[in-house]
């Protein structure tokens, strides 16, 4: 099963980049775009990173009322549907290729640093170390995910089913954190029996 929702995902972000966002919504019932908006209260200060931002949707929101927004991401199908989807809009965000684990950023880069339902390079200390390194002292990274609050056997096989968890995730996330010199809390958010949780982990002289 595993193996299956793998191959699906590196389809999704490749080949069949142009149904990401309707198999996004069909798999959150429309509430997609409400998760991922779950970061907005935790985000601080004006130079902000999204890393593996998809197909843009969060980038313009972001970007109102602050200056120096930027994205990454590494699959080409993706930047494409996202600089489309920015034209579109006539909104510009600089838009960068590449992965969380090796930033073309310079220290103490950004304020905070948003990832949305990110794949398995969360998991990644260099990820981390990375993230270190380039938030200021006080910065924050949002990590976006969903938890299941309260739900009958049926609806917990499908949302195991649409979300299926890395074995140890949380621990290797939470290693990955601390051996950053970082500190993480979690903030679930919302109403009902799937709800966004927006993990905020903090650098060092923070408020």
């Amino acid at each position: 099963m595993r193996s299956i929702y793998l191959l699906l995902y590196r389809l999704l972000y490749n080949e069949l980049a142009w149904a990401y966002d309707a198999v996004s919504w069909a798999v959150s019932l429309g509430r997609w775009d409400a998760w991922r908006r779950a970061a907005l209260p935790f985000v601080r200060g004006e130079r902000v990173l999204e890393v593996g931002f998809g197909t843009g949707a969060l980038l313009p929101v972001l970007q109102r009322g602050r200056r120096g927004v930027i994205g990454i991401e590494p699959s080409a199908a993706m930047q494409r549907i996202a600089r489309q989807k920015l034209r579109r809009r006539g909104v510009t965000v600089p838009c960068v290729q590449g992965t969380g684990q090796k930033l073309p950023f310079c220290d103490t880069a950004f304020d905070t640093i948003v990832c949305a339902f990110p794949s398995s390079y969360i998991l990644d200390p260099s990820t981390h170390q990375e993230f270190a390194r380039c938030l200021r002292p006080g910065g924050r990274i949002l990590i976006v995910e969903v938890v299941l609050a309260d739900a009958g056997p049926l609806l917990s096989m499908l949302f195991h089913m649409v979300f299926p968890a890395t074995e140890g995730a949380f621990e290797k996330l939470d290693n990955g954190v601390q051996r950053s010199g970082l500190a993480i809390e979690e903030h679930v958010v919302g109403q009902g029996a799937v709800r966004p949780v927006v993990i905020v982990v903090e650098a060092q002289g923070g408020q």
